[in-house]
């Protein structure tokens, strides 16, 4: 397995005032993985967990090089924030197994401060942690200091057997409320691919891994206590659709419970620009008995919908593509365009990858009907469920 470790930018500011900063999350995305690009090359890879967190793999060690590590986060550190005193500061590098890194992931920056500045603090997850802080009380030298973690679970957060994922919450507007989660299983190399972020993370050539992984998810968490909601389940359009991978799929749909098929929505990705026709109905016949509703996830808004025939999907769902707010304002624009067709079709419209509140504003109106993304909820760590939420209080933040 390759050696990895999980690098997260703890600001001292409450998860509120995080909320509000619209521009600095992205911000520090940006900043954060233009540095890692040049200092973290190839064959070593990155990948962007949250707005403040990325993985770091090194697929040809057995170990990472912790030295190495101190001084590329204190160089991180200076690059982000130079000598500012503005507010503290703290890096974390966590090494643990695939549920604790979920965990340390998606803990609410409040609850994590407590838990490393406070010694004693139960956490939420196990495994080791390396910190370093501009805080006053820190070392002058900016020292690391090691802290080692037994964990503590969280009450209903997991159970016996459950395969460790993330959650992202799916928003619906006409209801006011989360009407259930994406689900994104961790991989054994502790990658979050999720389908509700940037196109960089899809799982790519892993999408059948992944995606047989988040049945199991599915399938272990409907097999358990009764949950609320639905949950929203990655299918890759090229793999499904390839006659050499498909009974894969076959054979793994057949885990999901089918007296739950009112609780399962597929969520298909990947699909080409101009799929042939005849290729819907072969994806509905296939999945319409394992799934209530069916989601087709694009990336280009002006994917011609007239070429869908009508009933072979629910839903329609763009992901916003990367680049500047003008960029991401037009592919809004065009999309909303289609309003005609969507009517037509009597097919709802979504967005995901929605990352800020002037984006998130700017979706919530017909005839948009589901939103997701960082600026609709933060990574959970289990479903968020049936929960009325009006949109004021948007995004929702937290570890549930």
């Amino acid at each position: 397995m390759p050696a990895s470790a999980c690098l997260r930018i703890l600001l001292d500011l409450s998860d509120e005032k995080l909320a509000k900063l619209d521009a600095l999350g992205p911000l520090v995305t940006k900043v954060t993985r233009a540095f890692l690009e040049g200092r973290w090359p190839a064959p070593r890879r990155y990948t962007t967990l949250t707005p403040y967190s990325f993985m770091l793999t090194d697929p040809n060690a057995d170990a990472l090089d912790i030295a190495r590590l101190e001084k590329l986060a204190a160089e991180l550190q200076t690059r982000l924030f130079g000598s500012s005193e503005a507010g503290d500061v703290t890096l974390l590098l966590h090494n643990g197994d695939d549920e604790a890194t979920a965990r340390f992931v998606t803990m609410d920056h409040a609850t994590l401060k407590k838990v490393t500045q406070e010694p004693g603090q139960a956490a939420p997850f196990s495994g080791k942690l390396l910190k370093i802080s501009t805080a006053a009380s820190a070392d002058t030298s900016l020292g690391w200091e090691a802290i080692e973690f037994k964990g503590a679970r969280i009450p209903d957060s997991s159970g016996p057997g459950w395969p460790a994922a993330v959650f992202h919450g799916v928003y619906y507007r006409v209801s006011q409320g989360f009407v259930g989660s994406g689900v994104s299983a961790i991989m054994p190399s502790g990658m979050d691919y999720n389908l509700f972020g940037g196109a960089d993370q899809l799982p790519g050539e892993n999408a059948i891994d992944f995606d047989m992984r988040c049945i199991d998810v599915a399938a272990a968490r409907l097999a358990g206590p009764p949950m609320t909601g639905a949950l929203f389940m990655p299918v890759c359009f090229s793999a499904v659709m390839r006659p050499a991978t498909r009974e894969i799929y076959e054979a793994g749909l057949q885990k999901l419970p089918p007296e739950k098929r009112f609780q399962l929505v597929a969520v298909v990705y990947d699909v080409p620009r101009l799929p042939a026709r005849h290729t819907y109905s072969h994806l509905h016949d296939l999945l319409d008995p394992h799934f209530a509703q069916l989601d087709l996830q694009i990336s280009d808004p002006g994917f011609d919908l007239e070429l869908v025939p009508a009933g072979a999907i629910n839903t329609v769902t763009l992901r916003l593509p990367e680049g500047g707010e003008m960029v991401r304002s037009a592919a809004i624009r065009r999309f909303f365009e289609k309003r005609p067709i969507f009517k037509r079709q009597n097919v709802g419209a979504a967005f995901t990858n929605v990352r800020t509140k002037a984006e998130l504003e700017a979706c919530l109106r017909p005839p948009i009907a589901y939103v997701s993304g960082r600026g609709v909820c933060s990574p959970l760590t289990q479903p968020v469920g049936n929960l009325p939420c009006p949109e004021s209080r948007l995004p929702l933040i937290g570890s549930l």
